[in-house]
């Protein structure tokens, strides 16, 4: 698409630092990707863009209704809403040092008639201070002819004027705040997350040591079904120098904390029993003079309170008892998660093809004993591709996959709220790229992007699917070995993805794979690390069973895969009964459909009485897909 100048309005450079670049040479500058963006008329996800340079600053010049937001090398673009009935041309255009500039079209659809749309900026959690806050301004685009708002009015301040919002906070005396700010605009609403900490109950001398709350053992835990036993965690503080004088820091079971916690994150955590948990040295950390570090132990009990539908949190927080210690505010809370492994030992894996079905689906299919059939689904499927500027790998989405992930709040979060673990498929599209021939570099960027994309659209993890990838079309730079593919750099892959999701997603991840392409049972270590270290469900094609990965046993392995729309693979009750018997994990299932009719209710039943004993109960209800890129979150009774 071309653009004229003076077509639309350019706005002010937005610059992230101030240094003078370094003009020996040309300056490298990359922006990933650097397709053009289209936006609807109102409702858009954040795009994010990846800037790369050698020089000193970059810059950004937009159109005035597009929005971006800095974070190191991370610019997020937005549009506001379009309250015109014409399409709108804009353009970005990002420069650093003397290289050559990066353009990105960006083109935003017409306001459809009677549409109404609504939009804020800014829209970023608002975080104040106790006190002494500044006001903070947001505007509101919308073609409604009224629009209204609410706040939390005992500990905030709100005034309108025009399009306008004028926000702030009273200086606070007591606990922190939590909140929201709510913008109405006719059925159109925008919430807007606000927090503000709690007084300061006395001066922070300079004098004083700054230590962090630290944890190397596993963040999330499950009791299991049969024989539970306590588990027994340690706690570090470290300070950032050794105090001349013995320091003491005390760990609370911060409850209060969980609510939190949740409404900043989306979760719907439930406290763990606060008897459950024991603490050694009665709750007190106590580092020697000259030290720098000490640790405590924390014993995580099972409890009857525990059921299988909730996900627990332990909620600890470190305190300072004595004078000599402050504790860092990021680095003072280590927060465990617990769940009650119900009584199925072996669990269903549900590829779910999106283009067809809703994935809602999978929460109508339930044991007589109230347990959800299937443990695991996969939105099956995303892609990976390499954009064609940069080199670089990155997730594809198409219109039915983003619209889940857009409305994630609809389509992915009450599968996960009723225990579900939602992946998202990764999977070859024709253009070369796979994980067979990422290069150690490609890898590692590509696995960074996958915990990025897991903790943005609220994903338990991925599955693995090395098809459709056309190697021969594949690129030879530093992300990619061109048509050179193997096991080794696949494996690579993956064992990066697990440390960069257990690294930077706040919850518990799974890393499954399929047993196609390159990738099987004999993926090799990666880093010192056995396969089974990294790599948590393996399955195979259809009507075959899968062998554990180095390090592993049957536990991970499906021991059948079924095909549900051609008929591909088989479970009886027999079988069932069998595998459950050698020790085997899962069972997967792909492509199923109510809707359709591609539901093999016979070899359900069968798995459900081999697997568990039990009766399938009759499914009840439903929901739909509409069309392209649209699903209905209604439930459809039979």
């Amino acid at each position: 698409m071309m653009f004229l100048a003076g077509m639309f309005a350019i706005s002010g450079a937005f610059v992230s630092c101030d240094d003078s670049d370094d003009t020996d040479g040309v300056n490298k500058l990359e922006v990933t990707p650097s397709t053009d963006i289209s936006f609807k008329a109102d409702g858009n996800e954040d795009v994010v863009l990846t800037v790369v340079t050698d020089a000193d600053k970059w810059s950004v010049e937009k159109t005035d209704w597009i929005t971006v937001k800095q974070n190191g090398n991370k610019l997020t673009v937005n549009a506001e809403a379009n309250t015109t009935e014409s399409e709108r041309p804009g353009r970005i255009t990002i420069s650093a040092g003397n290289a050559e500039p990066v353009k990105i079209n960006v083109l935003q659809e017409a306001l459809e008639v009677g549409e109404i749309v609504l939009s804020v900026t800014p829209s970023d959690p608002i975080a104040f201070e106790a006190k002494g806050n500044e006001a903070v301004v947001l505007t509101v685009t919308t073609n409604a002819a009224e629009w209204t708002y609410t706040c939390p009015e005992e500990w905030m301040t709100a005034t309108k004027e025009g399009d306008k919002l004028t926000v702030n906070a009273k200086d606070n005396t007591g606990d922190a705040h939590v909140g929201q700010i709510v913008i109405t605009a006719e059925q159109k609403t925008v919430k807007i997350s606000v927090t503000q900490k709690a007084a300061s109950t006395e001066p922070d001398p300079t004098d004083k040591i700054a230590g962090s709350l630290t944890t190397a053992d596993a963040l999330s835990h499950t009791f299991p079904y049969k024989e539970p036993q306590a588990v027994k965690k340690t706690l570090t503080f470290e300070l950032e120098k050794a105090a001349e004088a013995e320091t003491r820091v005390k760990i609370n079971f911060d409850e209060a904390y969980v609510a939190e916690f949740n409404y900043l994150n989306g979760t719907k955590h439930v406290a763990f029993p606060k008897a459950s948990v024991a603490m050694s040295n009665n709750n007190i950390v106590t580092i020697a003079a000259g030290a720098t570090s000490a640790t405590i132990e924390v014993t995580l009990s099972p409890s009857a309170e525990l059921n299988t539908k909730d996900t627990y949190m332990v909620p600890l927080q470190a305190v300072a008892e004595s004078d000599n210690v402050t504790v860092k505010t990021d680095a003072a809370r280590v927060n465990f998660i617990v769940k009650q492994q119900g009584s199925k030992t072996v669990r269903n894996f549900l590829y779910f093809e999106v283009n067809d079905t809703n994935p809602l689906n999978a929460l109508e299919y339930v044991l007589a004993d109230g347990q959800l059939f299937f443990d695991a689904v996969v939105l099956f499927s995303g892609n990976i591709h390499w954009d064609t500027q940069s080199g670089k790998p990155y997730m594809h989405y198409n219109d039915n996959v983003t619209a889940l992930l857009k409305d994630k709040d609809l389509y992915i979060q009450p599968l996960r709220d009723r225990g579900i673990k939602v992946l998202m498929g990764v999977l070859g599209d024709h253009d070369g790229s796979g994980p067979a021939n990422l290069t150690e570099k490609g890898a590692e960027v590509f696995a960074e992007h996958i915990a990025e994309m897991c903790v943005e659209y609220g994903l338990d993890g991925i599955c693995m699917d090395d098809e459709y990838s056309e190697y021969y079309k594949a690129p030879t730079n530093e992300y990619f070995t061109g048509s050179s593919t193997s096991l080794k750099q696949a494996t690579y892959f993956l064992e990066r993805a697990n440390y960069y999701m257990k690294k930077d997603v706040p919850w518990e991840t799974m890393t499954a794979v399929f047993y196609w392409g390159v990738y099987g049972s004999g993926m090799p270590a990666i880093n010192g690390r056995q396969p089974a270290e990294f790599v948590d469900m393996v399955n195979a094609n259809y009507g075959g069973s899968a062998s554990p990965v180095a390090g592993g046993d049957k536990s991970m392995c499906s021991f059948m895969s079924v095909e549900c729309n051609l008929g591909g693979g088989w479970v009886s009750e027999d079988s069932a009964r069998q595998a459950k018997e050698a020790g085997y994990g899962w069972c997967m299932w792909f492509a199923l459909d109510p809707v359709l009719g591609r539901e093999p209710w016979s070899k359900l039943s069968a798995a459900a009485k081999g697997l568990y004993d039990q009766e399938l109960m009759p499914r009840t209800g439903y929901y739909k897909k509409t069309g392209a890129g649209r699903y209905d979150p209604t439930r459809y009774e039979e």
